[in-house]
């Protein structure tokens, strides 16, 4: 079952003032099936935050078609659209985005009552959550009291705490060290795996996109070429050093040890 098509889609940015215009996606062609955790990666300007943004309904695509498990939301208008975002989409972001007046427990808990679930429904969609991702002893803290990977693994319960369509994740370890990084990636590979969360992450980290089951490569505004990951993680580490190599690009200075 595909939660995710993307059909022919095009992004041209025009200057408000004199200029030359940008083409920053050109005929992109994606699919996302249930349960896949993916990653994209490209150098510099080639256009993967664009297409994230797009995802994610931040920027509308200017040609070409997007269906998040079934639904185009170029079609929702203001309402609709956020509560489409809000019911379909999950996000983990680079700087946490978590609300440093709530504690552990309300920064994962906030998008279940903004649906006005049910108190005990919150409860034991938390408890199980927690216990997967290592996080039981950590809930009653404040933001300011985490580490930086305690952070994102409450964003990443967060993001997932409303079962959303696709979890759409931006540079999650780029504000990481390696330890917390490889944590991080563990809790997306938990909740992929345990919870069957389909995810599309954006990343320069090699290392992070080994823990992914399948790497999507762009370059000018267009997919380059692809490759899945075998039994073995390291040589799929390898193989995605390779295609860097062949990309061109900085990609070095994300990078952390081997897994």
């Amino acid at each position: 079952m595909s939660i995710l098509n993307v059909t022919n889609l095009s992004k041209t940015y025009y200057p408000q003032k004199e200029g030359v215009s940008y083409q920053a996606l050109k005929h992109v062609n994606l699919t996302v099936e249930k349960g896949e955790f993916t990653a994209i990666m490209g150098p510099s300007g080639s256009g993967k935050t664009t297409l994230l943004n797009l995802l994610a309904t931040i920027d509308e695509p200017s040609s070409g078609e997007i269906l998040i498990n079934g639904t185009n939301p170029a079609n929702l208008k203001n309402a609709k659209l956020s509560l489409f975002r809000r019911r379909e989409l999950g996000f983990v972001f680079q700087d946490f985005n978590l609300i440093d007046t709530l504690t552990v427990r309300e920064n994962i808990l906030l998008p279940l009552a903004l649906e006005k679930i049910s108190l005990k429904e919150m409860e034991r969609r938390l408890e199980s959550l927690a216990d997967i991702l290592g996080i039981s002893d950590i809930l009653s803290k404040r933001t300011f009291e985490l580490s930086g990977g305690q952070q994102q693994r409450t964003s990443c319960a967060r993001a997932i705490i409303h079962n959303p369509s696709i979890i759409l994740a931006d540079e999650p370890t780029g504000n990481l060290d390696s330890k917390s990084a490889r944590q991080v990636m563990n809790t997306l590979t938990s909740l992929n795996q345990d919870k069957e969360a389909t995810i599309l992450m954006v990343t320069h980290d090699p290392t992070a996109a080994s823990f992914c089951k399948r790497v999507i490569f762009i370059k000018d505004g267009q997919p380059f070429s692809e490759i899945y990951k075998g039994a073995n993680q390291e040589d799929f580490f390898q193989r995605i050093l390779d295609t860097l190599r062949l990309l061109g690009g900085d990609f070095h200075e994300h990078q952390h040890p081997r897994p």
